[in-house]
């Protein structure tokens, strides 16, 4: 299943704005309308990894509800400053015209074959210079230390 979403993320890249109209009718059920290439490939790509992998937690769905209809959050986010992401995480990054991949494992960043303890020793491997590992994937945190 890992190959054929990793396939389909790869051919967003290549698919003319008529083809990505045409995917996000067939996985989204709606018109795109005027939607800008970068949007609609990132959405995509979102949606198809929704469908492969499942999409928010119940707790995380009943919270964005419950934001959304103007009530406090339940529980409060996390404080830590330690970026988690689950494990079997793909991250990609093109960069210098090449597409690079890093895998998140229990025990570190698999990239190239090789487990980096941390994923900024994962970006230094892949631009040859120290760089956040965070800042390279683009991964960010809200003012609440909340990863997003």
């Amino acid at each position: 299943m890992e190959n054929t979403v990793l396939k389909q993320l790869d051919e967003l890249h290549r698919m003319s704005m008529a083809q990505l109209h045409k995917r996000w009718a067939d996985l989204m059920g709606t018109d795109p309308g005027r939607l800008g290439r970068q949007y609609l490939m990132r959405r995509l790509a979102y949606r198809i990894q929704e469908l492969a992998y499942g999409g928010l937690s119940t707790h995380a769905r009943k919270q964005l509800e419950a934001v959304a209809d103007g009530k406090t959050a339940k529980s409060k986010p996390s404080k830590s400053k330690t970026t988690v992401l689950a494990t079997g995480t793909r991250l990609l990054r093109e960069w210098h015209g090449e597409r690079y991949e890093v895998i998140v494992e229990a025990d570190g960043y698999r990239y190239n074959g090789k487990v980096y303890r941390s994923l900024t020793a994962a970006a230094r491997a892949i631009t040859g210079q120290h760089t956040s590992g965070n800042l390279f994937f683009g991964i960010r945190r809200d003012r609440t230390g909340a990863q997003k």
